[in-house]
């Protein structure tokens, strides 16, 4: 299987993602999320899909190359912004005080057609928590469709005033297998089948529809996810005939399924980044396994969970009490980059036919 190598130089960005507060006339530093980049403005806009089958509604946000627009998108709303803020610790008005690097609502760029990247969030957390991720995508050409899965987003707000919050869907009092039974049972039953609902969506928004009017290449797509987004995103790649490629950043695989076989085999492309935590059980860092010569395992040193997503960069600026966890504080404006780098670079290869020297030019670094 391919081994990934050390990241590109990423250091001229790290220098900008350094939390150092710029404060004006006494009024609170604004933090500007690191620039995308590629070479694509980048356009945000959200929609509600309605699946009538299921009697589900589904809020997808989507970044995409666009022309300049003169809106700065806000990173979340209101309401969203106080569930991050309660369960994150932070400020109350830290949302006013992050700068986004996109249009809201800007017209899409008249070239194309752009291949689509699904994005899957993690359990507790919104779409809007991997804008940084999201940005730089849209900025290399890449349309992006992010779905808020109620209820194991933290919180989902629809235009009409109500909101669906987090609760379990599995049983609480349960041993830990039969819990995860349960959320293997969703991932499958649920999650996959909105995957498979959005893209059904898309493909119809695509050919007849206004704004995108055929400039999404629905012949090209892939789909990244964290945690148990990253197990959404295995399995859709394993399941679904239309995604050609997929990224799991740190998500696990669950009692249920596969029959407990480790890794599930994919046959598909497979970029899989881990922290060291995830890494150091024997094999657990390969519990998925793409075809054998396009599986790429990358170990991201210094890192937590968390890190894959903006939480620790936003922290870092708007945490209302110093943080225990110092150190992946400190590692995840790299991390972060890192990220970014190698998920655009896989993408990049197996979505656009571009090189990717980050995974396929072994590098060796040896340390006294």
């Amino acid at each position: 299987m391919a081994k990934s190598a050390l990241w590109s130089a990423c250091l001229l960005l790290l220098i900008s993602l350094i939390p150092t507060p710029l404060f004006a006339q006494g009024h609170q530093a604004i933090f500007h999320l690191p620039p995308p980049g590629g070479c694509h403005a980048v356009g945000t806009r959200s929609v509600v899909l309605r699946d009538a089958h299921r009697n589900r509604d589904l809020i997808v946000t989507f970044w995409y190359p666009s022309l300049r627009g003169s809106t700065v998108a806000p990173y979340v709303d209101k309401r969203t912004a106080g569930a991050l803020a309660a369960e994150w610790k932070l400020q109350p008005d830290f949302a006013h005080l992050i700068h986004t690097n996109a249009s809201f609502e800007a017209a899409m760029e008249k070239g194309g057609p752009f291949p689509l990247v699904l994005l899957e969030h993690g359990s507790g957390v919104v779409p809007a928590n991997y804008t940084i991720l999201a940005e730089g995508l849209a900025s290399h050409g890449f349309v992006v469709a992010a779905t808020n899965h109620p209820p194991d987003s933290l919180i989902a707000v629809f235009p009409d005033g109500h909101e669906v919050t987090s609760k379990p869907y599995w049983p609480v009092n349960a041993d830990r297998r039969t819990q995860g039974v349960a959320i293997g049972k969703f991932a499958e039953d649920v999650l996959v089948a909105d995957v498979r609902f959005v893209l059904d969506s898309l493909q119809e928004m695509n050919a007849h529809g206004k704004f995108w009017g055929g400039h999404i290449d629905t012949s090209k797509i892939g789909i990244v996810g964290h945690s148990m987004g990253g197990t959404t995103a295995a399995l859709a790649t394993k399941e679904e005939p239309r995604i050609l490629a997929g990224v799991n950043l740190d998500g696990s695989t669950f009692p249920g399924m596969n029959a407990d076989v480790r890794p599930v085999e994919l046959h598909k492309p497979l970029l899989f980044i881990a922290t060291e935590e995830h890494a150091s059980g024997e094999g657990r860092a390969r519990e998925y396994s793409g075809s054998e010569s396009d599986t790429y395992y990358v170990v991201v040193p210094g890192t937590d969970h968390m890190t894959f997503t903006d939480k620790r960069l936003v922290q870092n600026h708007f945490a209302l009490e110093s943080q225990s966890d110092s150190k992946s504080l400190e590692s995840a404006p790299l991390a972060v980059e890192a990220t970014r780098s190698l998920v655009e670079q896989f993408l990049g290869k197996y979505l656009q036919g571009k090189p990717a020297p980050s995974l396929d030019l072994a590098v060796r670094v040896d340390k006294k």
